[in-house]
Parts: C-alpha cells; structure tokens; sequence
C-alpha cells in the first residue's frame, strides 16, 4: 500500500514537466466533455490566447490527467465540463472570469450544466468555499496540485504566472504575488480531499521557499 501511494505520488508530480503530455489530456477532455463542435473550437481558441502562459490548454489537460491518475471517475461529465471551461474567461487584472466562464459553458453547451457552472463559480476563491460537495472540492484540489509542483517546475509556472502579468510592475507583482501566496499558506489546509496526502506537504514547502524569496527581494 505504501508503495504504491508513492508510485502514484511520483506519477502524478511528473505530469506537469511534459506540456504536450498535457495539452493531449486537453484534447482528451474535449471528447470526453462530448460538446457541440462549435464550442470544441472556441474553447480550443479561447485557450490558444496570446496573453495565456500559465492558463493554457497545459494547464486544463493538466488537472484532467490528475483526475483520472488519482482514481477520478472518467464519466463524470459534469467534472469533465467544470474543468474544461473553468478557465475559459482568463483577463489577468479581471475580476469576473469565472463568472464569465460558468455563463458561456451555459450558452454553448445544451443541457443542464448548472452543477458544473456553479463548481466553476467556487473557483474564484478556493480558500473561500465552505460548500461540502465532495466533487467541487475535488475540483478546487486539482485546481491547487500546480502549487505542489517539484521546485524547477514550480519556478516556470511562476515565470508563466509573471509573463501574464506583464503589464503590472515588478514591485505591484511581488506585493500582489506575495499577498496571495500568504493567504494560501496561512490556510489550515489547502487540499480538503484525498489528494491532500500527495500534494499537501510539497505545496507547503514551495509556498515557505517563495515566501522567504519575496521577503528577502523587498
């Protein structure tokens, strides 16, 4: 059993350091997610964005892949939609992405997608939602796995995050990025699922080491 806890620990770190492994997760969820053609491309578009670096298809083919590694049902197609779409919207300085996120899975998906639109709407503060839906919080986990990454992968994803944020000065995006981090770190626990026992204790330590960085760059 402990064996194969940390096999599956390993295998689920070593993701995030194959981009294309994760942009075909991405193409996976797409068919798995089974929406209108029209919206396949729009998405595939919308992910596509210039401005995106960290909020890519890498990132939602990312989350999808841990799903299933770490036991995740296939055929939950509410989950499947909540993933794909949760960072449809992505403006940087935008206070409404996942407010505009959960409404365009509403006008290009038919059917009833209100679980999924409001499991998007709890992704606009982790630490926030209070809810108990075992499976919003497990979206809100997978959403946080990146904070766990091994240390030089955490490093590019920060790079990522500071290429979006180009706009922004150096000095407002280490306030900013410090401020956020701080709320992640002073939190009880930031994983409220199974997940916790892989990424829990490797996420603390990038949070301690960046926070520590910032603290010294001031």
């Amino acid at each position: 059993m402990v064996q194969s806890s940390i096999r599956e620990s390993e295998a689920g770190l070593a993701l995030a350091a194959d981009l294309d492994q994760c942009r075909a997760g991405f193409g996976a969820l797409l068919a798995r997610a089974d929406i209108p053609p029209a919206a396949a491309t729009e998405l595939r578009r919308r992910y596509a964005e210039p401005h995106r670096a960290y909020h890519d298809a890498a990132h939602v083919g990312l989350l999808w892949l841990r799903h299933l590694l770490h036991g995740g049902d296939a055929g939950d197609r509410d989950l499947a939609l909540a993933i794909l779409f949760h960072d449809a919207v992505y403006e940087p300085l935008g206070r409404d992405n996942e407010a505009r996120s959960a409404a365009l899975l509403a006008a290009m998906v038919p059917g009833r997608t209100e679980w999924a639109q409001a499991a998007i709407l709890a992704t606009a503060d982790h630490i926030a939602f209070s809810g108990e839906d075992c499976r919003v919080l497990r979206l809100l986990d997978l959403d946080l796995t990146p904070l766990a990454e091994r240390p030089t992968l955490f490093a590019r994803n920060t790079e990522f995050l500071r290429r979006e944020y180009a706009a922004v000065a150096e000095p407002a995006w280490r306030q900013g990025r410090q401020a956020v981090l701080a709320r992640f770190a002073a939190t009880k626990r930031l994983f409220r699922t199974r997940l916790g026992a892989i990424y829990e204790a490797p996420a603390r330590a990038n949070l301690t080491a960046e926070l520590a960085a910032l603290a010294e760059a001031a």
